[in-house]
């Protein structure tokens, strides 16, 4: 019954989830909040390779996604009571400290630090000034916060009235952007986040190549266009799918022919990868992003492996007769 309630969920938290997550990676605390939200969701957003903005050579990754960009994860095996319990304790503890505005102030510069590379990317590569590219940070920081916020309040709120207040959210904030900005940077703005999971995966491959075959500067944005076409059409047959799903209600095999569907649509998004990037690489550099693609999908087939084995052993421990 729980997998067929996080099915029906999706389209509400798909984007909030994601931005938690990618929340997660910008300091210590929030990476240990990350970790538990994932173990207890078993989402989409574990397959892929993260690369924190403190380390990425040339392109960083964003940390609050746009409404566009947000694809449902997959519906989550069951967890132990346990883990419940830290996750809430955790979320706790952070809407505590939250209400302190010395430990907000602290939370926006660690932060700004941390998001420095993307401020310098939104200058170089989206023409920005420098007071534009930190205003759109601090603008970023309060969005995330808002969507933390709302994830936080789900179970006293309800599905339908959270989606409306990040609706109105959502509005007000790209409404900020288009004041800030004007509409082209904007969009030019909305471009770069939305390709931000291809740029970790760009940015992960570039610190796999040395010498000859290391991945020239020109290379860098054109192998970035061309695997997000491929992620993004992957994404979208994943999200139809998933609504296919949704329209035919509880199933006991839901969980597993979502995976095999994800398993599949990866696979053919790995090839799609291969053909786009072979104009842009060498050789050598291609046979590398090969075997970078071969990890991700040996990972994630082991993620669902794991999900799998916990949700069996989940059941099995809740069978089990009291003594």
């Amino acid at each position: 019954m729980r997998r067929a309630l996080y099915l029906v969920g999706l389209p509400g938290c798909a984007l909030l989830a994601v931005s938690i997550y990618l929340w997660g990676a910008l300091d210590a605390e929030r990476t240990a909040n990350a970790q538990l939200r994932a173990r207890l969701e078993a989402a989409q957003r574990r397959t892929t390779s993260h690369v924190a903005d403190a380390t990425a050579p040339a392109t960083v990754a964003s940390s609050s996604p746009p409404a566009a960009a947000a694809v449902s994860p997959p519906p989550a095996a069951p967890t132990s009571q346990p883990a419940t319990n830290r996750k809430e304790d955790w979320e706790a503890y952070q809407r505590r400290m939250m209400r302190d505005p010395r430990y907000r102030e602290v939370q926006r510069e660690q932060t700004r630090l941390a998001l420095a590379l993307r401020r310098a990317n939104l200058i170089r590569l989206l023409g920005m000034t420098p007071a534009q590219a930190d205003a759109v940070i601090d603008l970023q920081i309060e969005r995330e916060w808002q969507q933390s916020e709302l994830m936080n309040n789900l179970p006293a709120e309800g599905q339908r009235k959270q989606q409306q207040r990040a609706d109105a959210q959502e509005a007000a904030y790209q409404t900020k952007l288009r004041e800030l900005l004007g509409e082209d940077k904007q969009a030019r703005l909305g471009h770069y986040m939305e390709t931000r999971q291809t740029r970790m995966q760009v940015d992960t491959f570039r610190t796999q190549l040395n010498g000859v075959d290391a991945l020239r500067d020109d290379q860098v944005e054109p192998l970035i266009e061309a695997l997000h076409v491929e992620r993004d059409k992957m994404q979208g047959e994943l999200e139809r799918y998933g609504e296919t799903l949704r329209s035919e209600g509880e199933s006991n095999d839901t969980w597993q022919r979502y995976s095999e569907r994800q398993i599949e649509l990866m696979k053919d998004m790995h090839a799609g990868m291969h053909a786009s990037a072979a104009a842009i690489l060498t050789s050598a550099q291609l046979d590398q992003l090969d075997a970078m693609l071969n990890r991700e999908l040996q990972r994630h087939e082991a993620n669902m492996r794991m999900s799998k084995l916990e949700s069996k052993l989940d059941n099995a421990a809740g069978a089990a007769p009291s003594n």
